[in-house]
């Protein structure tokens, strides 16, 4: 609609204003054109009128201007053919002028002719068109000599039109170059809010093509002589060309990042930066060349400049065309305005006021397209921080706010019988664990492809988006609904049972079926909470109580809420404790078995809440791994049992090992190993007194940065360990991946081991392949002088067990080793045997 608008109001103003004044000639007034080029601006306006012979006559309009350091001599002969005064006006469109001086020639002529024009730089109106008005009486004759000068453009016509078109054709001028400042100022405020508001760098950049373009057809169209002092429009003029490199570097960098290329950091983008700062240098080195040669290297390069734009474009295009059509479209009239003027300018193309204003009018055009153009920019930017937030990056999938809006919307219309209902794939816990993020996305996406199928009929599964979805993507391992009970034509069980059975087909991993279904945790409003956010972290919780569920599905009750209040105080007090020391350390010794000397101590935390609770290790280690606090839990218990060490050494002489617990997600922390080598040096005891003991060691062997940090502690003289070996993640196969000095059978092999002769064949093995591989052998569970004495036979070098000693707080550990007999176990000082079924839980020993 605008560009019909301005389509029609140019046909108009052509028809009934332009179009006469583009006539080149008035019928009844005859004119004659002759010219000379003067070389290097060196005759005198004497010597040309003494050798007007040597003038050559030209078509009208047809002069032979071209870009150079010439000056141009036209003489202009006018015949009043008609029997009544004439008034006329001759004029040029050229506005960059360095040289418009007028004589009036008389064939009586005796002395030196005097200008009756010359540029004016005092009357606005009349040094807007040069030009020198004329009357010419009837049947009479008049002669008018030009000397013509342009350093930018060397087109310079000499028009004659009757005088009052002339005013009509200033006027029109001023009113067209009026609303092009006056457009490219309020574009330019309103732009330079925007950038304020968003930050976005390409409002800057269209702001400064804005101004370049002001500049540029300032100097071009010659309005700047109104809006600009005159010392500042004439420095316009002299560095035109500055602008005009200005103008083409701003659109480059405005199409690279409205079209986002920024973003991607491609080799268009690089390209594009690159010679956006060539053409700086390039621009700032013709400062130092004459206006000839700046112009025609510019112009040389002009296109190289286009084309580059337009393969930005085109690339664009092919990707996603739609909301940058706009700016597509500007190109349109900006590439056939860049076109025709030059061409004009340069005296290739006929100039007439469509051609001289060809970029003027492109320009109008173009900036309105590319306000479009940016108008839809923001709208699709919106439109993705919108999607951003409604959906899921990486899935597609609508994210929990869409469930809670459409929550708060039922709520709000009167709906009180509405269920939310949790869906999580039955031990995706674990199952992540050995998948990437991307196969997690595409199960996710899957499931909920199937799912969607299944309550696409179903009008009580209500839809949480404007695309219809009804599941949204919730702690990156859960689906979840709304459910209107009261638009439900079946129990609440049917549909479990249907969305579980969907579960148990779909459930693949990399074309593997998983025998698994889903667990459903259920809330219903307003009886588990009064917000959506209370039934969705209600539906959570009850995912719990549905695990330990035979039908895998429950709906929320108090207990569970209680439960999470316990465990979230316990959280807080446990943060508590660390911070304000008030954990504590206990020592098991080790026992040498050759000689029953204590060789080293297993340091095992513990914690008493506030109120005096024994919390065990099997309940707030995991608490710690959830929220982030085990890392600083070992290096406290690295600093406290190497503390509590050089206490035993300064003040007692013992000078056994230290053996401390380290799990995959201490040893994977990227300054772990700093962390150590930095308590070990304030400690003051030397690293081969220092045993790791590790867990989780499946977690290390495909993983090559833990590996090399294995290998670095172990340079460094720590002793390595593999905990629990024959149990959980800890097998065979480790011992040959990772460098290990010392292995630990584990407990349930080595209790009671007299009784039971599978564990006595299992331990003796395990022993026999260790000392083979050249490691140190540690059994732990050992609980009777028969257990002793088997390991001993089987070669074990070390033993721990509750017949020695259980663990003990630091100071009765002290106490216990003064009893001693010169550091070694006698009859008298061995633990109390306690048999299998009653001692601490493996997992319960850090």
């Amino acid at each position: 609609m605008v560009l019909f608008l301005i389509g029609y109001g140019i046909y108009s103003h052509n028809q009934k204003i332009i179009a006469p004044l583009l006539q080149s000639s008035i019928t009844d007034i005859r004119k004659e054109t002759s010219f000379l080029i003067d070389e290097n601006s060196k005759y005198s306006v004497d010597w040309v009128t003494k050798n007007i012979h040597f003038f050559k006559a030209a078509p009208d309009n047809q002069v032979p201007f071209t870009l150079s350091n010439d000056s141009y001599w036209v003489l202009v002969t006018l015949t009043n053919t008609s029997n009544v005064n004439r008034s006329v006006t001759l004029f040029t469109d050229n506005f960059i002028l360095t040289s418009f001086n007028v004589f009036k020639v008389d064939e009586n002529l005796t002395e030196s002719l005097a200008p009756i024009y010359q540029l004016n730089n005092d009357n606005i109106l009349l040094s807007f068109y040069p030009n020198v008005a004329i009357s010419l009486e009837a049947k009479q004759q008049a002669k008018y000599l030009f000397q013509l000068k342009s350093d930018a453009a060397p087109k310079i016509p000499v028009l004659l039109v009757e005088t009052k078109a002339f005013e009509r054709l200033t006027t029109l001028t001023i009113v067209l170059s009026t609303v092009f400042v006056a457009v490219v100022v309020l574009m330019t405020l309103y732009n330079l809010i925007i950038y304020f508001a968003v930050q976005d760098k390409v409002y800057l950049f269209y702001i400064g093509y804005l101004i370049s373009a002001l500049i540029v057809l300032a100097s071009i169209n010659g309005f700047g002589r109104y809006i600009f002092p005159f010392e500042i429009h004439q420095w316009f003029n002299e560095y035109t060309l500055i602008f005009h490199y200005s103008l083409v570097i701003f659109l480059i960098l405005f199409t690279v990042y409205f079209l986002q290329y920024n973003g991607q950091q491609s080799w268009l983008f690089k390209l594009s930066i690159t010679i956006c700062g060539l053409t700086t240098a390039i621009a700032l080195c013709s400062l130092f060349f004459d206006h000839v040669l700046q112009a025609k290297i510019f112009f040389s390069l002009q296109p190289l400049f286009y084309l580059l734009c337009i393969v930005l474009v085109v690339k664009r295009v092919k990707t996603d065309f739609a909301w940058a059509r706009y700016y597509i479209l500007s190109w349109i009239p900006l590439l056939i305005g860049a076109a025709i003027q030059p061409l004009s300018l340069m005296n290739i193309i006929t100039n007439n006021f469509y051609t001289r204003n060809a970029f003027l009018f492109a320009v109008i055009i173009e900036l309105i397209l590319m306000a479009f153009a940016l108008a839809e920019r923001m709208r699709r930017n919106e439109k993705e921080r919108l999607q951003t937030i409604r959906y899921h990056n990486a899935s597609g999938l609508p994210r929990k706010s869409n469930l809670e809006t459409t929550v708060t919307e039922l709520i709000r219309n009167g709906n009180n019988d509405i269920s939310v209902v949790v869906i999580k794939p039955e031990h995706i816990e674990r199952i992540a664990l050995y998948i990437d993020d991307k196969t997690n996305t595409e199960l996710f996406k899957n499931l909920s492809n199937k799912l969607s199928s299944l309550y696409a009929y179903n009008d009580a599964v209500i839809a949480i988006t404007d695309n219809h979805e009804k599941l949204c993507f919730i702690n990156n391992h859960c689906l979840a609904f709304i459910l209107n009970n009261e638009l439900s034509h079946q129990p609440i069980e049917h549909l479990v049972k249907s969305t579980q059975d969907v579960i148990s087909d779909n459930f693949r991993i990399n074309d593997l079926q998983i025998p698994l279904s889903g667990v459903i945790g259920i809330t219903h409003y307003p009886k588990h909470g009064k917000y959506p956010h209370e039934l969705i972290n209600n539906a959570l919780l009850s995912l719990n109580i549905a695990e330990k569920s035979s039908k895998k599905w429950a709906y929320f009750h108090d207990d569970s809420l209680r439960k999470e209040s316990d465990t979230m105080k316990m959280a807080v007090e446990l943060k508590q404790a660390l911070e304000q020391n008030k954990l504590a350390l206990y020592h098991q010794p080790q026992i040498d078995l050759k000689t029953l000397r204590v060789c080293s101590s297993e340091c095992l935390i513990r914690w008493s809440n506030t109120q005096g609770e024994f919390i065990p290790p099997t309940v707030f280690i995991p608490l710690a791994e959830d929220i982030g606090l085990i890392n600083s839990i070992t290096l406290w218990v690295i600093k406290t049992a190497l503390k509590q060490q050089k206490h035993l050494i300064d003040e007692y002489g013992y000078n056994h090992m230290v053996s401390i617990n380290i799990s995959g997600k201490d040893i994977a922390r990227e300054h772990f190993f700093l962390d150590v080598i930095s308590i070990i040096e304030a400690s003051e005891i030397p690293a081969d007194k220092i045993i790791f003991e590790l867990t989780e060691s499946a977690s290390f062997s495909s993983n090559k940065q833990t590996i090399e940090l294995i290998e670095k502690l172990r340079d460094i003289g720590i002793t390595i360990s593999i905990d629990d070996f024959g149990t959980g993640y800890s097998s065979m196969s480790q011992i040959n991946t990772l460098s290990f000095q010392e292995l630990k059978v584990d407990r349930q092999f080595v209790e009671n081991i007299d009784a039971d002769p599978k564990r006595k064949v299992i331990t003796k093995a395990t022993v026999e392949m260790a000392k083979g591989l050249g490691l140190e052998v540690v059994a732990e569970g050992i609980n009777s002088k028969e257990d002793e004495n088997i390991l001993r036979g089987f070669g074990c070098d070390i033993g721990q067990g509750y017949y020695y000693a259980k663990p003990m707080a630091f100071n009765d550990y002290i106490d216990w080793l003064n009893r001693l007999d010169h550091g070694r176990i006698v009859d008298g000082l061995t633990g109390e045997f306690i048999p299998a079924e009653t001692t601490v839980p493996n997992n319960e020993k850090r």
